[in-house]
This record gives C-alpha cells, sequence and structure tokens, in this order.
C-alpha cells in the first residue's frame, strides 16, 4: 500500500496497534506456526475524512486509518490492487438498453477467480493487464460471485475497476444480485468458505460487517441490480416464478425493492411483510428453479414471463449444468456451468443475432439451440388452466348460421386467454353436432386453427377447437349449458376414461350482432388419444357382450340415472369405441348429453320407439347383463353416490338453488339401488 506518511498514524501508533491485535489474536487462538497464511482483502470503510482499511496478510490481521485526502494506492503482495482515489461507483439509472452490439455473459463464479480471469480474457472482455477491452460491449455478471471458493475479493475488486473502465469508454458491467450475495449481506454464511470464517475471527468483526454500510464493497454490491434488460433479453439470477409474475412488477420495482428493502435488512422485517418473503424466498427471482426438474414451467406459462416483460429471451444462472444450454426452444437460456468447481467453464457471448459459447481457451462455437418437440395441444393447455379461458370469436355468425346445413368452414379470427397464455389466430370455424345443429338457434362450433401457426407456437399439431354453446341466448339454455358440462363431470367420476371438459368464457363479434356467453369445449379424439393412449377407433361394430362389460355397465347404469335414453350401442349413437393397450377389450365412452332428463333442454323428446312419454322417465336399455354384473354396478354406484352428491354440490357455475335441484334430481335413482329387487323389477328383470 502507498500512502503518505503524514495521512497515516504516526509509525509507533500503528507498530502498537498492529502488535496488540497479533497478540491478542494469537493468545485468543491459534499458535503462530499453526497459522494458515491467507491473504484476504481489502475492506475499505470510507469515513468522514479517511478511509479505515482491513486485509490479512499471511495469516496475520491488519488495520490501519488513511487520511482521505492523501490516500492513493492499496497494493499488498498477493492483495488486489486497489486505487483509494476512486472509490466512488455509478448506480445504475435504468433497468432497460438497447441497441448493444455485442453481450459477454457470466454466471456463478463462486471465488474461482483465476478461472474466471481466463474466461474474460478469452472472450475479449480484459486485457492481459486486467483492463476493460469489450470497448462499447456489456458484460453481465449473473450474480452469485461471492461463498465457495476462496478468491472472492479478488473478483469484486476487478469488477469494481472493470466498471469504472467500462464506462469510459461507452460500455457498461451489470453486476447482478445472486442468491449468495443476498446470504451473506443478510447474515446466511452456510457455504462461506473457511478462509473468510478465519478473516472474521482474525479482524474479530463478524463476516457480513465486512460489508455493512459505509463499507466500499457493501454499499457497493447493495445498489447492484437484480434484473436488467438488453436488447428485449431479460436478465437475472434464477428465474421469474408465476407467484413474482402475478405482482406485475416493473423491473425498476423489482430492482427498487431489494435495494431498499431487502438487501442489509434484518430478516424477522422481511418475513413479516408477505411481499418482501416471497421476492427473497425460494420463488423469488434469486433462488427459483421452476424452469428445471420432473415437472418444469409449462411453456405457456414460460411464454406469458415474455409477453409481460416484452422480451424475446430470458438468461439466467444459478441452477448449475455441465455447459451452457437452452431450453423452451432457445428462449431461456442456462448460463451456469459450473465455473464454481474451478475446472473449466465457458462464458456467453450474443453479438447482433447470433449466439455463441467461449471456453477459457478460446474457442468460440456456435450455442446449439435445441428445439423440444411440443408436448401438448393448444386444446391441452386450455383444459388445464386453473381459471376460466376467455374465448373472443370473430366472425360473421348469421351467415355461418345460415349455412348450417351444409356444414362448411368460414373465415374467422379466434382470440383465446388463460393466465398462462393468450393467442389471437386466424382460423376458419363451421357448424357441427345433429339435432342442435337443426333447432338451436346458437349452435355447436367446431374451430379449424393453421397447423403452421401451432407449430410457431410450439403446440402439437392438433388443430380443431370443439364447442358447445347455449342453444339461445336465454337464461334456461346458459343454466342447462351448465347441467351438461355437470355431467361430464359426473360421468368421469364413475368412469375415469370419460372426455375431458371445460368451461370458456365465450365473445362472438358479428358484424351486425355480439353475443356473451358461457360454453365449454370437449376433448377432441385426437387430443384424447394423446393424453390416454388409447386408441379412438373410427370404424368397425362392437357388441355390447364384446366390450369391457364393466365399464359398459356403469355406462348403462349412469345412463339411466341422468335420464337419458339419446345413445346406441348397434350405431355408436353418442358412443366412441376407444381401445386401450393395457385392455384387451375395447370399451365405449358416452358423450352428448343433452337430450338427458337431468339437463332438461326443452327440445328433447324420447324416441318413438321407446315406452316412456318424458325424458325425465327413466328407462334401461334391455342390452344383455347378468345379475351378477347389475349387482356389482349396484354396489358400485352406492359407493359413489356421496362423491357424485358432493360434486353437484362443488358446480359453482351454478346457482344455490340449481345445485340442489341436481342432487334432488338424482335421489330416486339411488333410492331405488338401495332395495335391488325393486331395482330389477323397475328396470324389466
Amino acid at each position: 500500500m502507498h500512502a503518505h506518511p503524514s495521512s497515516c498514524r504516526t509509525w509507533a501508533t500503528y507498530l502498537a496497534y498492529c502488535c496488540t491485535l497479533i497478540l491478542l489474536v494469537i493468545n485468543s487462538s491459534l499458535k503462530a506456526q499453526d497459522r494458515p497464511a491467507y491473504f484476504d482483502g481489502p475492506y475499505v470503510f470510507q469515513q468522514k475524512d479517511s478511509l479505515r482499511i482491513k486485509w490479512i496478510e499471511r495469516g496475520f490481521p491488519q488495520d490501519t486509518m488513511i487520511a482521505r485526502a492523501d490516500a492513493t494506492v492499496f497494493e499488498r503482495d498477493s492483495l488486489p490492487v486497489v486505487n483509494l482515489q476512486a472509490l466512488a461507483f455509478p448506480k445504475a439509472s435504468t433497468s432497460t438498453y438497447a441497441g448493444v452490439e455485442r453481450i459477454v455473459v457470466i454466471s456463478d463464479v463462486h471465488g474461482q477467480y483465476e478461472l474466471m480471469r481466463k474466461l474474460l480474457l478469452a472472450s475479449g472482455v480484459i486485457d492481459t493487464l486486467n483492463n476493460w477491452s469489450l470497448g462499447q460491449g456489456h458484460l453481465v455478471v449473473i450474480g452469485d460471485n461471492l461463498d465457495r471458493g476462496e478468491q472472492v475479493l479478488p473478483i469484486l475488486w476487478l469488477f469494481f475497476k472493470l466498471e469504472q473502465q467500462a464506462l469510459a469508454q461507452g460500455g457498461r458491467l451489470h453486476l447482478l444480485l445472486g442468491n449468495h450475495e443476498l446470504m451473506v449481506m443478510n447474515g446466511d454464511l452456510r457455504y462461506l468458505n473457511k478462509k473468510y470464517n478465519y478473516t472474521a475471527g482474525a479482524l474479530r468483526t463478524p463476516y457480513p460487517q465486512l460489508f455493512a454500510k459505509g463499507s466500499v464493497l457493501g454499499d457497493w454490491i447493495a445498489q447492484h441490480q437484480v434484473v436488467v434488460s438488453i436488447n428485449e433479453q431479460l436478465f437475472l439470477h434464477a428465474g421469474l416464478s408465476p407467484e413474482v409474475l402475478a405482482l406485475e412488477l416493473t423491473l425498476d420495482d423489482l430492482n427498487a425493492i431489494f435495494r431498499e428493502r431487502i438487501l442489509r435488512q434484518p430478516k424477522d422485517s422481511i418475513d413479516a411483510d408477505p411481499l418482501l418473503k416471497l421476492l427473497s424466498g425460494e420463488e423469488g427471482p434469486l433462488w427459483y428453479r421452476g424452469y428445471f426438474g420432473d415437472k418444469p414451467l409449462k411453456k405457456g406459462k414460460f411464454g406469458r414471463q415474455l409477453k409481460q416483460y416484452h422480451q424475446q429471451r430470458i438468461i439466467v444462472g444459478h441452477t448449475s449444468q455441465k455447459e451452457i444450454q437452452t431450453r423452451y426452444s432457445g428462449r431461456l437460456i442456462v448460463v451456469d456451468c459450473s465455473i464454481k468447481l474451478g475446472q473449466e467453464g465457458q462464458v456467453l457471448l450474443l453479438e447482433k443475432d447470433a449466439l455463441y459459447i467461449i471456453d477459457e481457451d478460446g474457442e468460440q462455437l456456435p450455442l446449439a439451440v435445441v428445439n423440444d418437440p411440443p408436448s401438448s395441444s393448444l386444446q391441452e393447455v386450455l383444459m388445464a388452466s386453473t381459471t376460466r379461458p376467455q374465448l373472443v370469436l370473430r366472425t360473421d355468425f348469421l351467415q355461418l348460421s345460415r349455412r348450417r346445413a351444409d356444414e362448411e368452414y368460414q373465415a374467422a379470427e379466434v382470440s383465446l386467454r388463460t393466465d398462462d397464455l393468450e393467442h389471437t389466430l386466424p382460423a376458419r370455424v363451421r357448424v357441427r353436432g345433429n339435432m342442435r345443429k337443426e333447432v338451436c338457434s346458437l349452435p355447436p362450433i367446431m374451430i379449424d386453427l393453421r397447423k403452421s401457426d401451432l407449430d410457431s407456437l410450439e403446440y402439437l399439431r392438433h388443430d380443431k377447437l370443439k364447442l358447445v354453446i347455449p342453444c339461445q341466448q336465454r337464461t334456461f339454455s346458459q343454466t342447462n349449458i351448465y347441467k351438461e358440462y355437470l355431467v361430464y363431470e359426473l360421468y368421469r367420476q364413475i368412469n375415469d376414461h370419460g372426455f375431458k371438459t371445460q368451461l370458456v368464457d365465450l365473445e362472438i363479434i358479428s358484424p351486425k350482432k355480439e353475443y356473451e356467453m358461457t360454453g365449454f369445449l370437449i376433448e377432441t379424439e385426437q387430443d384424447y388419444t394423446h393424453r390416454t393412449g388409447a386408441m379412438v377407433l373410427q370404424s368397425g361394430q362392437a357388441s355390447a357382450s364384446a366390450v369391457d362389460r364393466q365399464r359398459f355397465l356403469r355406462t348403462m347404469f349412469f345412463q339411466y340415472m341422468i335420464a337419458n335414453t339419446d345413445w346406441s350401442v348397434w350405431n355408436k349413437h353418442n358412443l366412441e369405441l376407444v381401445k386401450y393397450p393395457d385392455n384387451p377389450r375395447t370399451e365405449f365412452i358416452a358423450y352428448d348429453f343433452d337430450y338427458a332428463g337431468f339437463v332438461g333442454n326443452n327440445y328433447a323428446v324420447p324416441a318413438d320407439i321407446l315406452p316412456i312419454k318424458s325424458i325425465h322417465d327413466r328407462h334401461f336399455f334391455s342390452y344383455p347383463t347378468t345379475d351378477e354384473e347389475i349387482e356389482e354396478a349396484i354396489v358400485y354406484f352406492l359407493e359413489q353416490e356421496e362423491a357424485i352428491y358432493n360434486i353437484c354440490a362443488a358446480a359453482d357455475y351454478l346457482d344455490a338453488a340449481t345445485r340442489i335441484s341436481c342432487q334432488d334430481y338424482l335421489r330416486p335413482f339411488f333410492d331405488l339401488l338401495r332395495d335391488p329387487q325393486r331395482f330389477k323389477r323397475a328396470i324389466g328383470r
């Protein structure tokens, strides 16, 4: 260290001070011959007119005070050189940058100074004298310089110098916070290298206090950002969880909250505030690991992150990989390539629209962007939504209605929105259905999407959406649609192989009229096959005796329970014949329950050949069954009675009175089952 003598305490005082500290440490801890020959520091503290500097030299603690005006350069053997006249540091004024032609990215260095330096040299960030050589380019360090390794201070002081040099050349160094910066600054020392535990003991200062307010490095780290956007590419340490996304914070908000309310704050005060606890915890941007593991964040939710922050790509560290890699078809880049092990590493180079990785030997290769094969269809994502999807259909609905008999497609535009996605797509629509197509002013609809659009959105090429809507724009029609949807829910309780459905809030915008209602999507055959692995058999006949008997009997009982006679085996009317790979027999799956007495549509009437006058009259079809099969089905349905009532009671899309009436409609069926002989007489056995 170079400093004018007059700027220090007198040499006698200085020597006495140092000797006192040395004696205290020796007497209280280690013998001199056992002392580790550590070098650490300097830790510089700014006081009114002076600088206090602490360091460890060959295992011995050093502590001195220097007049600020006379301090020049700190320079000691095996320690970073620090310009004591250049301790001011810039404060980030924005979270967003554009027009940067060259960006180098490194993360999770964890005290591995030598390997980090090789990588910065190899990528042209620094020259052999450790000076900035990236010109107007930007270097992004995605957190976790602290902990694990034993060369943390050389890393920090190098970056401290480079940040100033970069600004002088029109470039930028972005040092982002990682979870380990937060841990050390807030007193969590679980991963602290033993060298720094020694430093704390030798200097008789708790390690976090070496980064307390007034310390140059501590104050510098405390104003680092959590997230930065450069050229519409978002950089942060760990990632964005759905919980953080739901807060709808801006990038500036995130950075300000960490800077002003989380870093160097007491744990109790953070835990007492739900917002701060979330942001600093496992779902926060410094800890989140939801892009990885057995159940990574779904593509739709990841796409929503990009959309909400208007970004093309997210670049993170935190979760260690063997090398820099991509996920979500290149829209996520994971930069943590295990530099912390000190063996080898890579940096990421973004140059205009190109992506490269550079290793410590200077080899530069294009980053391989792996296009993950689509795993879900658009309809599957809609079906999986925990909130009701919103669907806007723009088409000439009057023209569509006039051409219903032809079932011809016409042009349309479809907008879809859930918590996880938001798409507006060109489409075609046509009328579908049988009786409803003839009698309803608002018939069911088939939506046909373009496969190329699904490709670009990384969905499976399942291009059809089957939509059921109220028959008319009247309250009772809306109630009946809800009740039909409820029937599908009840059927899946009885038969777990049933088709999935999802309520959707629908707006139809036509040139002369607009409609608002709630309908529901029915799983297409293509999506059913993808979800279950079963084949839907389009051709061929099946007799009641040849299919899976247990499931067939349960379907028969179910149709009787809801008073539905609009189905038939011989022509597979409102039945799909499916074949599961683990079942030697085929199965019938029921659908289309609008004629059920339980639903109560006013256009529904029994077939003339049936011995009933009303759809509310239950009729049990006379397909061959044995007494044993009947008795087994009775037991099964009685076991399901409470669950069925509970599903009705939980159908909050219906008003309370209707939920009760739905349960009351089913009670006579279960009362009949409790008297098996009376039930058998009722069904003609």
